[in-house]
Protein backbone atom coordinates (compact mmCIF):
# COMPACT_ATOMS: atom_id res chain seq x y z
CA UNK A 1 0.00 0.00 0.00
CA UNK A 2 1.30 3.62 -0.59
CA UNK A 3 0.63 6.71 1.17
CA UNK A 4 -3.13 7.75 1.46
CA UNK A 5 -4.45 11.02 0.92
CA UNK A 6 -4.48 11.72 4.68
CA UNK A 7 -0.79 11.15 5.08
CA UNK A 8 -0.31 13.38 2.39
CA UNK A 9 -2.42 16.02 4.17
CA UNK A 10 -0.75 15.87 6.92
CA UNK A 11 2.83 16.82 5.05
CA UNK A 12 0.92 19.39 3.38
CA UNK A 13 -0.86 20.80 6.37
CA UNK A 14 3.02 20.70 8.35
CA UNK A 15 4.23 22.80 5.27
CA UNK A 16 4.14 25.93 7.54
CA UNK A 17 5.95 24.74 10.61
CA UNK A 18 8.52 23.14 8.23
CA UNK A 19 9.00 26.84 6.38
CA UNK A 20 8.94 28.50 10.03
CA UNK A 21 11.59 25.95 11.22
CA UNK A 22 13.63 26.69 7.83
CA UNK A 23 13.89 30.35 9.01
CA UNK A 24 14.86 29.48 12.72
CA UNK A 25 17.33 27.49 11.48
CA UNK A 26 19.08 29.85 8.94
CA UNK A 27 18.90 32.64 11.64
CA UNK A 28 20.56 30.25 13.85
CA UNK A 29 22.78 29.63 11.27
CA UNK A 30 23.25 33.48 10.22
CA UNK A 31 24.10 34.36 13.92
CA UNK A 32 27.43 31.96 14.09
CA UNK A 33 28.41 32.81 10.90
CA UNK A 34 28.14 35.51 8.39
CA UNK A 35 29.23 33.63 5.26
CA UNK A 36 26.64 32.88 2.76
CA UNK A 37 27.89 28.81 2.07
CA UNK A 38 27.98 28.15 5.85
CA UNK A 39 24.17 29.60 6.22
CA UNK A 40 23.31 27.33 3.09
CA UNK A 41 25.24 24.30 4.40
CA UNK A 42 23.51 24.36 7.79
CA UNK A 43 20.43 24.34 6.17
CA UNK A 44 20.80 22.18 3.85
CA UNK A 45 22.17 19.52 6.74
CA UNK A 46 18.95 20.04 8.99
CA UNK A 47 16.62 19.18 5.31
CA UNK A 48 18.76 16.49 4.76
CA UNK A 49 18.56 15.52 8.71
CA UNK A 50 14.98 13.91 8.32
CA UNK A 51 16.25 11.00 6.57
CA UNK A 52 17.88 9.90 9.96
CA UNK A 53 14.50 9.06 11.32
CA UNK A 54 14.46 6.15 8.92
CA UNK A 55 17.50 4.79 11.32
CA UNK A 56 16.38 1.69 12.95
CA UNK A 57 18.35 3.25 16.00
CA UNK A 58 17.71 6.56 15.33
CA UNK A 59 13.60 5.71 15.19
CA UNK A 60 14.20 3.51 18.58
CA UNK A 61 15.70 6.25 20.84
CA UNK A 62 13.16 9.18 19.51
CA UNK A 63 10.10 6.92 20.51
CA UNK A 64 12.03 6.29 23.82
CA UNK A 65 11.75 9.59 24.20
CA UNK A 66 8.59 10.85 22.55
CA UNK A 67 6.63 7.52 24.37
CA UNK A 68 7.54 5.71 28.14
CA UNK A 69 7.83 2.76 25.87
CA UNK A 70 10.16 -0.09 26.68
CA UNK A 71 10.79 -3.95 24.89
CA UNK A 72 8.22 -6.63 26.00
CA UNK A 73 9.32 -9.11 28.74
CA UNK A 74 9.60 -12.72 27.58
CA UNK A 75 6.37 -13.53 29.07
CA UNK A 76 4.89 -10.46 26.90
CA UNK A 77 6.51 -11.20 23.97
CA UNK A 78 5.51 -14.84 23.83
CA UNK A 79 1.67 -13.07 23.91
CA UNK A 80 2.32 -10.59 21.54
CA UNK A 81 4.62 -11.29 18.94
CA UNK A 82 2.27 -14.82 17.59
CA UNK A 83 -0.73 -12.63 17.28
CA UNK A 84 1.35 -9.82 15.76
CA UNK A 85 2.41 -12.48 13.14
CA UNK A 86 -0.92 -13.90 12.28
CA UNK A 87 -1.83 -10.33 11.50
CA UNK A 88 1.31 -9.76 9.24
CA UNK A 89 0.25 -13.01 7.64
CA UNK A 90 -3.00 -12.28 6.73
CA UNK A 91 -2.10 -8.89 5.23
CA UNK A 92 1.18 -10.55 3.42
CA UNK A 93 3.70 -8.18 5.04
CA UNK A 94 6.70 -8.91 6.55
CA UNK A 95 6.34 -9.22 10.21
CA UNK A 96 10.34 -8.83 10.99
CA UNK A 97 10.03 -5.21 9.61
CA UNK A 98 8.43 -3.95 12.44
CA UNK A 99 9.67 -3.56 16.11
CA UNK A 100 7.45 -4.32 18.84
CA UNK A 101 6.92 -2.19 22.41
CA UNK A 102 5.22 -2.05 25.36
CA UNK A 103 3.79 1.28 26.24
CA UNK A 104 4.02 2.29 30.09
CA UNK A 105 0.62 2.87 30.77
CA UNK A 106 -2.68 1.68 32.32
CA UNK A 107 -5.02 2.55 29.39
CA UNK A 108 -6.34 0.25 27.27
CA UNK A 109 -4.43 1.50 23.80
CA UNK A 110 -2.09 0.83 21.30
CA UNK A 111 -0.14 3.08 18.49
CA UNK A 112 2.32 2.62 15.44
CA UNK A 113 5.00 5.17 15.00
CA UNK A 114 7.99 6.12 12.90
CA UNK A 115 8.31 3.58 10.17
CA UNK A 116 9.23 0.14 12.12
CA UNK A 117 7.14 1.23 15.88
CA UNK A 118 4.43 -1.17 17.34
CA UNK A 119 3.37 -0.69 20.52
CA UNK A 120 0.65 -1.83 23.31
CA UNK A 121 0.15 -0.73 26.55
CA UNK A 122 -0.20 -3.20 29.36
CA UNK A 123 -3.44 -3.41 29.43
CA UNK A 124 -3.84 -4.11 26.05
CA UNK A 125 -2.41 -7.50 26.68
CA UNK A 126 -5.04 -8.77 28.60
CA UNK A 127 -7.03 -8.75 25.73
CA UNK A 128 -8.22 -11.61 24.06
CA UNK A 129 -6.18 -12.70 21.39
CA UNK A 130 -8.63 -11.65 18.49
CA UNK A 131 -9.23 -8.50 19.71
CA UNK A 132 -5.71 -7.79 20.55
CA UNK A 133 -5.12 -8.97 16.70
CA UNK A 134 -7.73 -6.28 15.80
CA UNK A 135 -6.10 -3.43 17.42
CA UNK A 136 -2.58 -4.50 16.00
CA UNK A 137 -4.22 -4.37 12.61
CA UNK A 138 -5.32 -1.12 13.18
CA UNK A 139 -2.25 -0.19 14.04
CA UNK A 140 -0.76 -1.84 10.76
CA UNK A 141 -2.76 -0.26 8.87
CA UNK A 142 -1.54 3.22 9.88
CA UNK A 143 2.17 1.83 8.71
CA UNK A 144 1.26 0.67 5.71
CA UNK A 145 -0.73 3.79 4.42
CA UNK A 146 2.19 6.11 5.79
CA UNK A 147 0.43 7.55 8.75
CA UNK A 148 3.47 7.05 11.56
CA UNK A 149 5.77 8.11 9.19
CA UNK A 150 4.40 11.45 7.94
CA UNK A 151 3.95 12.10 11.60
CA UNK A 152 7.59 11.64 12.47
CA UNK A 153 8.87 13.20 9.97
CA UNK A 154 5.95 16.74 11.14
CA UNK A 155 7.36 16.02 14.58
CA UNK A 156 10.94 16.54 13.19
CA UNK A 157 11.07 18.90 11.17
CA UNK A 158 9.16 21.54 13.28
CA UNK A 159 11.32 21.17 15.89
CA UNK A 160 13.30 24.57 15.41
CA UNK A 161 10.24 26.46 15.28
CA UNK A 162 8.15 24.75 18.45
CA UNK A 163 11.69 25.67 20.02
CA UNK A 164 11.54 29.40 18.86
CA UNK A 165 8.08 29.38 20.27
CA UNK A 166 8.80 28.26 23.43
CA UNK A 167 11.65 30.73 24.24
CA UNK A 168 10.37 33.64 22.62
CA UNK A 169 6.93 32.58 24.89
CA UNK A 170 9.51 32.40 27.92
CA UNK A 171 11.27 35.96 27.98
CA UNK A 172 8.09 37.20 27.21
CA UNK A 173 6.59 35.87 31.02
CA UNK A 174 10.40 37.02 32.16
CA UNK A 175 9.54 40.56 30.99
CA UNK A 176 6.30 40.79 31.46
CA UNK A 177 6.80 39.88 35.48
CA UNK A 178 9.30 42.60 35.94
CA UNK A 179 6.75 44.83 34.24
CA UNK A 180 4.26 43.44 37.02
CA UNK A 181 7.12 44.14 39.36
CA UNK A 182 7.74 47.67 38.30
CA UNK A 183 3.94 48.45 38.45
CA UNK A 184 3.19 46.75 42.32
CA UNK A 185 6.18 48.79 43.45
CA UNK A 186 4.63 52.12 41.79
CA UNK A 187 6.64 52.42 38.45
CA UNK A 188 4.25 52.81 36.27
CA UNK A 189 6.88 53.49 33.65
CA UNK A 190 9.13 50.23 34.13
CA UNK A 191 5.77 48.75 33.82
CA UNK A 192 4.93 50.33 30.70
CA UNK A 193 8.27 49.81 29.12
CA UNK A 194 8.27 46.13 29.84
CA UNK A 195 4.84 45.83 28.50
CA UNK A 196 5.74 47.54 25.36
CA UNK A 197 9.35 44.99 25.03
CA UNK A 198 6.90 41.94 25.37
CA UNK A 199 5.15 43.09 22.56
CA UNK A 200 8.27 43.80 20.47
CA UNK A 201 9.28 40.75 21.21
CA UNK A 202 6.42 38.92 20.02
CA UNK A 203 6.19 41.22 17.04
CA UNK A 204 9.57 40.47 15.81
CA UNK A 205 8.90 37.00 15.94
CA UNK A 206 6.02 37.37 13.67
CA UNK A 207 8.16 39.40 11.49
CA UNK A 208 10.83 37.16 11.18
CA UNK A 209 9.14 34.15 10.47
CA UNK A 210 5.21 35.31 9.90
CA UNK A 211 4.38 31.46 8.82
CA UNK A 212 4.36 30.76 12.51
CA UNK A 213 0.94 32.93 12.06
CA UNK A 214 -0.54 29.76 10.08
CA UNK A 215 0.50 26.95 12.46
CA UNK A 216 -2.16 27.51 14.97
CA UNK A 217 -4.63 28.23 12.16
CA UNK A 218 -3.96 24.90 10.42
CA UNK A 219 -3.97 22.80 13.78
CA UNK A 220 -7.60 21.80 12.67
CA UNK A 221 -7.25 20.82 9.20
CA UNK A 222 -4.01 19.02 11.35
CA UNK A 223 -6.51 17.48 13.47
CA UNK A 224 -8.75 16.36 10.54
CA UNK A 225 -6.33 14.77 8.69
CA UNK A 226 -5.52 12.64 11.58
CA UNK A 227 -9.00 11.86 11.94
CA UNK A 228 -9.42 10.61 8.67
CA UNK A 229 -5.93 8.50 8.81
CA UNK A 230 -7.77 6.56 11.92
CA UNK A 231 -10.67 5.59 9.29
CA UNK A 232 -8.37 4.59 7.19
CA UNK A 233 -6.65 2.26 9.55
CA UNK A 234 -9.89 1.01 10.79
CA UNK A 235 -10.65 0.20 7.14
CA UNK A 236 -7.39 -1.81 6.39
CA UNK A 237 -7.88 -4.04 9.75
CA UNK A 238 -11.46 -4.46 8.68
CA UNK A 239 -10.01 -5.50 5.46
CA UNK A 240 -7.91 -8.10 6.78
CA UNK A 241 -11.13 -9.69 8.52
CA UNK A 242 -10.96 -7.90 11.57
CA UNK A 243 -14.04 -5.69 11.47
CA UNK A 244 -16.43 -7.35 14.02
CA UNK A 245 -13.51 -7.63 16.10
CA UNK A 246 -12.49 -4.26 16.54
CA UNK A 247 -15.90 -3.00 16.23
CA UNK A 248 -16.48 -5.43 19.98
CA UNK A 249 -13.02 -3.37 20.65
CA UNK A 250 -14.31 -0.13 20.25
CA UNK A 251 -17.89 -0.38 21.68
CA UNK A 252 -15.97 -1.47 25.22
CA UNK A 253 -14.60 1.99 25.10
CA UNK A 254 -18.46 3.28 24.17
CA UNK A 255 -19.52 1.65 26.84
CA UNK A 256 -16.39 3.30 28.88
CA UNK A 257 -17.24 6.44 28.10
CA UNK A 258 -20.12 6.80 29.34
CA UNK A 259 -21.67 9.17 27.35
CA UNK A 260 -20.01 11.99 27.24
CA UNK A 261 -20.36 14.99 25.13
CA UNK A 262 -17.29 16.82 23.87
CA UNK A 263 -17.34 20.16 22.67
CA UNK A 264 -16.89 21.71 19.34
CA UNK A 265 -13.60 22.60 20.05
CA UNK A 266 -12.85 19.88 21.41
CA UNK A 267 -14.22 17.78 18.55
CA UNK A 268 -12.03 19.97 16.05
CA UNK A 269 -8.84 19.31 17.51
CA UNK A 270 -9.57 15.66 17.96
CA UNK A 271 -6.60 13.60 16.82
CA UNK A 272 -9.11 10.58 17.07
CA UNK A 273 -12.97 10.94 15.41
CA UNK A 274 -15.71 9.74 18.17
CA UNK A 275 -15.78 6.13 19.04
CA UNK A 276 -19.36 6.00 17.66
CA UNK A 277 -18.80 7.24 14.68
CA UNK A 278 -16.00 5.03 14.45
CA UNK A 279 -18.06 2.12 15.00
CA UNK A 280 -20.95 3.33 12.90
CA UNK A 281 -18.32 3.31 9.71
CA UNK A 282 -17.23 0.15 10.09
CA UNK A 283 -20.45 -1.70 10.43
CA UNK A 284 -21.67 0.62 7.21
CA UNK A 285 -18.17 -1.46 5.69
CA UNK A 286 -16.73 2.37 5.03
Amino acid sequence: MRPDASAVMGVLFGLPAFLSSLVVVALVAGLISATTWVVWLVVGLWVLSGAITFVPAVESVLARLMFDMRRPTTVELTRLRPLWESVCATANVDSSRYTLWVEQSKELNAFAAGGRTVAVTRRALDLPPRSLEAILAHELGHHLSGHSRASLLAWWYELPAQAAIWLVSMAMRIVLMVASLFARFGSAAGALAGTLLALILLVGLIALNPWLLLMPLLSPLMAWSRRLGEYRADATAAGFGYGPDLVNVLSGWLSAEHGARRSLRVRMLASHPATADRIRRLRAGR
